[in-house]
């Protein structure tokens, strides 16, 4: 196992930096998720740490001990890439002992090494079999088993599960965690999927456009996000956004208004206030607290043990809300509500739904910053 330290780590390819001045600790035994759209420099940052990109500037420090000067082969770590990488020619055993044939142990010792990973990975029927004749899920646990035989301080993952269809990916998931939690080896995970960042990670690392935008835990990242791209990027379905503006002691939105406390910081200019789906409520016979509104249900989604419900809102008076393009690519301008699936609530329905104020936030228009962020909430 292994602490790793980054400071001020940058790097640029043709002018462009990719990285921009990350610094952040991955602790001793972490599984930590680095997670962002496509482009932000996650896989480029992993690769940093393993060697195979040279820093143009920082210090990268395993246990305390810069590495950044250091060959890959030389920095104790083992990498597992989107795409399988098995020697078609190598059955599974030959495959998983390669590195280990490179690095001149004995037979009996390989023989001990891979005979223990692969009950480990529950890949024992499957030694003599070549790649060809295994599944992408087999394929993807003799990628780890090739890792793991090493015994690396370090295991780094690039979108491993990003070519297995969504009941593979998610079967993958929990293996994966298991695995960790079992070997508590200092594991950094990059992927594009959130869902995948949720459920896997202790700490999660945000991305955007080279810049690391906040590090937290999930539960952290979920309910208190630092700026308008983490609150989006986090969640699924997606946060949603109204524009808003103070008034006096009062916040109005296309919603209705809300009572400011008195110790708001909030601005008089343009604001944008949002709120995640499952914090909508479906009023019923007793009347609810907060902030209540008619909606019209536009599209039903009934996913078993989901309702999503998604419907627009009147934004007469106030200015369309300016997302990150990256958050906006869809041009999506419905709310959505996640309801209780034995509501029986049909498309066309008129709603009446419920907000609780204490669950609202609140971002500053133009910077994106985070309103209703206390100093102490957040870890970045």
């Amino acid at each position: 196992m292994a602490e790793i330290e980054l400071k001020n780590v940058c790097k640029r390819f043709a002018g462009a930096t990719v990285v921009k001045q990350a610094s952040f600790t991955i602790r001793d035994g972490e599984f930590f998720i680095l997670v962002g759209p496509s482009g932000c420099g996650k896989s480029t940052l992993l690769n940093l740490i393993v060697g195979l990109e040279a820093l143009d500037e920082g210090e990268i420090r395993v246990d305390g001990e810069r590495v950044d000067g250091l060959d890959p082969k030389d920095r104790d770590m083992a990498m597992v890439f989107q795409s399988y990488a098995l020697y078609p020619h190598m059955t599974v055993a030959e495959n998983m002992a390669f590195p280990l044939k490179l690095a001149k142990l004995p037979k009996a010792e390989i023989e001990r090494r891979v005979l223990l990973t692969a009950d480990i990975l529950q890949l024992g029927e499957l030694l003599q079999r070549k790649p060809r004749a295994l599944s992408g899920g087999q394929r993807q646990r003799v990628a780890m088993g090739r890792a793991i035989v090493r015994k690396p301080k370090v295991f780094l993952l690039d979108e491993p599960l990003s070519n297995l269809d969504a009941k593979l990916r998610q079967q993958m998931r929990i293996e994966i965690a298991r695995l960790q939690r079992r070997l508590g080896t200092t594991t950094v995970y990059v992927t594009h999927d959130q869902t995948e960042a949720m459920t896997l990670g202790d700490r999660i690392a945000v991305l955007r456009r080279g810049e690391v935008l906040q590090i937290g835990t999930p539960r952290q990242l979920y309910e208190q996000p630092r700026n308008l791209f983490v609150a989006g990027f986090i969640g699924s379905p997606a946060m949603n956004f109204l524009p808003a503006r103070r008034d006096g002691a009062r916040l109005e939105l296309p919603l209705g208004s809300l009572e400011l406390p008195p110790e708001s910081r909030l601005a008089a200019g343009p604001l944008i206030m949002g709120f995640r789906p499952d914090h909508l409520t479906l009023a019923g016979r007793e009347a609810l607290a907060g902030l209540c509104f008619d909606a019209v249900a536009e599209v039903v989604e009934w996913l078993g043990t989901d309702l999503f419900v998604y419907f627009d809102v009147a934004r007469e008076g106030f200015p369309a809300v300016a997302l990150p393009e990256d958050l906006d690519s869809n041009g999506r301008r419905s709310l959505v509500a996640r309801l209780d699936p034995g509501s029986g609530v049909k498309e066309g329905d008129t709603l009446r739904l419920c907000l609780d104020p204490a669950r609202v936030l609140v971002f500053d228009a133009g910077s994106g910053e985070n309103l209703t962020l206390s100093q102490r909430d957040g870890e970045v």
